[in-house]
């Protein structure tokens, strides 16, 4: 299967029996990356993770009851 890098462009042939290219195949909105343009942005991460100016932006999960505490507590 021939994959095109979002980044570069570059066209790469996979090996049908791959991971990655089976998610490709079934999951199409999926995006390839080369792996120069991978290990790049893997790189840039880790940088702006130890540079202390990047947030994680993760969702906030709270129990039902933490939940209806805050809500009570906002009321009165």
């Amino acid at each position: 299967m021939n994959a095109k890098c979002i980044l570069c462009e570059r066209v790469d042939e996979l090996d049908n029996r791959e991971f990655k290219t089976k998610q490709l195949r079934n999951k199409p909105i999926r995006m390839y990356l080369c792996p120069e343009c991978e290990h790049r942005v893997a790189i840039n991460t880790i940088s702006r993770v130890n540079s202390g100016h990047f947030n994680f932006h993760k969702p906030v999960v709270m129990s039902n009851s933490e939940l209806k505490n805050l809500i009570e507590g906002n009321a009165k």
